[in-house]
């Protein structure tokens, strides 16, 4: 009985066993993080793992991948390892300069921009590889110096500037272009609607 007792406790050990390791591969992203040096700065990063591959590139998108020491980019295409999870890009005193996610070599989501001392430069949104929705940019200190969104990489609708704390400067853009302001004929359609007539 001793002795059944005691192959079955190794048998259940060892299956615990068995199943550790197996949920260890999954979850051990070391293999797909990277480091790289430069003059100026220094980056970490993660590539695709090796059960994701993209079936089909968009011929538009401009994809981020890494191939012998170096992250490049190539419209249409890719030839290294995608990157994808998050990206940090750090000064040499290691306050962050860039930081946001890639999903299979195009930025998505929101990234974030700081200058050395640590201040926020830029909040840029981006969805598949393009800057989509709002962005906030700020200036030395960290206050807040343009509010807009982006549609497809271009500045689209209302931007703020902020020029001091008191006065705003309003423009309007059209795919990137800024627009030209609008006539008092065009901007007083609401006034002459409920205008009075002239007896």
């Amino acid at each position: 009985m001793r002795v059944y007792s005691i192959i079955f406790l190794f048998s259940i050990i060892s299956t615990l066993a068995v199943k550790g390791q197996s949920y260890k591969q999954p979850l051990d992203i070391t293999a797909y993080k990277h480091h790289i040096a430069y003059e100026d700065h220094k980056i970490a990063f993660y590539t695709q793992p090796s059960d994701k591959n993209l079936r089909k590139p968009d011929p538009l998108s401009n994809y981020y991948w890494f191939s012998n020491g170096q992250i490049r980019f190539t419209q249409g295409g890719y030839s290294g390892k995608l990157i994808h999870g998050l990206y940090s890009d750090y000064y040499l005193n290691n306050q962050l300069k860039e930081q946001g996610y890639f999903n299979m070599g195009l930025k998505e989501g929101e990234w974030k921009l700081w200058n050395e001392a640590g201040a926020l430069k830029a909040r840029i949104n981006y969805r598949r590889g393009e800057a989509n929705g709002t962005f906030y940019k700020y200036n030395n200190s960290g206050q807040l110096t343009e509010e807009g969104s982006y549609t497809n990489g271009k500045i689209n609708g209302r931007l703020k500037k902020y020029i001091t704390p008191d006065s705003i400067k309003l423009e309007k853009y059209k795919n990137g272009i800024i627009q030209p302001p609008q006539d008092n004929a065009q901007q007083g359609w609401l006034k002459r609607l409920f205008r009075k007539k002239k007896a």
